[in-house]
């Protein structure tokens, strides 16, 4: 019997690790381009310091902007934005925030 539970439980495992993730829709570079386009400065900023917080500080804590140089956080950025699961538009967002506050 008991075995016939431990089974059970994991093939509920199983099935539950396998279930498939809907995918984002995909946007086009256009897309990006006019999206960023139309913000000023100051609203890029502001976008990419939510998402910085938002984002970037669910399962971690945030690192100090100014503590790292803009070199440092271009690879930073191309290895976290898809864990983060940030897009075109929002990747560029953030990096711009954090290329503003960047050690000089």
């Amino acid at each position: 019997m008991k075995k016939y539970i431990y089974s059970l439980c994991l093939v509920g495992v199983i099935v539950y690790s396998c279930k498939t993730q809907q995918a984002a829709p995909a946007t086009t570079q256009a897309e990006t381009s006019v999206a960023t386009a139309n913000l000023s400065k100051e609203e890029m900023l502001k976008k990419g310091q939510e998402l910085f917080t938002l984002k970037c500080g669910r399962c971690h804590g945030l690192p100090v902007p100014s503590e790292i140089t803009v070199a440092d956080w271009q690879p930073i950025m191309a290895r976290m934005a898809p864990k983060a699961k940030l897009n075109a538009d929002e990747t560029n967002w953030v990096l711009a925030y954090v290329n503003e506050n960047a050690k000089k």
